[in-house]
């Protein structure tokens, strides 16, 4: 008599959760063509920091260990670069001749394009730090503005203070040292700083551009393209950002970005191992908020880190999305 009793508990409530879970079921599906973000789904975000939110209303869509303190890289140059614009004022098509110490203040990163005893222009020299991340660009630049590396990064420390980031400090201008610190939600704030910046977010967005390196009589192009794979992809409208790698902080990216359906998003990603990972995760963020079937599969190929040209995507209007065959030169950044 007790085993009938306990088999007919047991049938209660198995139907029970049968009817509760249907009623669920019914619920979400009946939720509206647009799911309640992070609800209902979420991406599947690998880097070790993240943060993506909406640029227009400030809403945070998604954030993982965001306000844990790490090494940054080269993000760090975007804060370099607020500060050169800002304060320095300085002539965008005056030369500036690489310097000895502008090559010692590079030593332990990438290969440099930027020759020793060659001039260039200051337009140049931004290009340079901000496409292609090179090294030898912001100290060459604080050359110019009369300061050494270690003041820049100090007033560099200074800016982000100004912008109410606690978190954030440099140790120099580059991202090469391990002391060159934030959050991927202080970084969240330095990327919408940057992008109020006319003349950095046309940099930011070219995927490609020629420096002409002088000295004397003679002149050479130096073709750069940057280190953003995003901008060879058609996935959605790059609005500026920036890479960073060292052994320590691993593969990092900041960006924000305009989806074809008019969304704009601010995107950090720091931590992430492995160099396509991080255009991955963007990549993964722009399916969970597309309805787009044709940018779907787009981005699908991102993810998948298939790195041969894609097919040109159409926008849910029906328009085909202009296609840029540029990819980053620098493996590492």
């Amino acid at each position: 008599m007790a085993c009938k009793k306990l088999r007919a508990i047991l049938c209660a409530l198995a139907a029970t959760t049968v009817a509760t879970l249907s009623v669920h079921a019914f619920a979400v599906g009946s939720a509206g063509d647009v799911p309640d973000i992070g609800k209902v789904s979420q991406p599947k975000i690998k880097s070790s920091a993240a943060l993506v939110i909406d640029l227009d209303s400030n809403s945070v869509l998604f954030e993982r260990d965001a306000d844990v303190v790490r090494p940054i890289a080269s993000i760090s140059k975007i804060f370099g670069a607020l500060v050169v614009t800002e304060d320095c004022k300085l002539d965008p098509e005056a030369l500036h001749e690489m310097s000895p110490a502008n090559r010692d203040a590079a030593r332990g990163g990438d290969k440099t394009k930027l020759t020793t005893g060659w001039s260039y222009s200051h337009k140049d020299l931004l290009h340079a730090a901000l496409m292609r991340s090179d090294n030898r660009a912001l100290p060459a630049l604080a050359e110019a503005c009369g300061m050494d590396p270690a003041t820049l990064a100090a007033k560099m420390t200074e800016r982000a203070h100004k912008m109410g980031l606690t978190k954030t400090a440099f140790k120099e201008p580059d991202g090469l040292s391990a002391e060159n610190v934030s959050t991927a939600r202080e970084v969240m704030v330095a990327l919408k700083e940057v992008i109020k910046n006319q003349a950095l977010t046309e940099i930011m967005g070219k995927p490609d551009y020629v420096i002409v390196a002088r000295k004397g009589d003679r002149a050479r192009d130096i073709k750069i393209k940057n280190t953003d794979r995003l901008l060879s992809r058609n996935i959605a409208q790059i609005l500026g950002g920036k890479t960073g790698y060292t052994d320590i902080a691993r593969y990092c990216l900041a960006v924000a970005a305009r989806t074809f359906e008019g969304r704009q998003l601010g995107m950090v990603f720091l931590g992430a191992e492995g160099r396509h990972t991080r255009f991955a995760d963007f990549a993964r963020v722009i399916k969970w908020l597309t309805s787009s079937e044709a940018i779907a599969a787009e981005a699908n190929k991102v993810d998948e880190k298939r790195s041969g040209p894609s097919a040109p995507a159409v926008t849910p209007a029906g328009h085909a999305v202009p296609s840029n065959s540029v990819e980053a030169e620098n493996e590492k950044e």
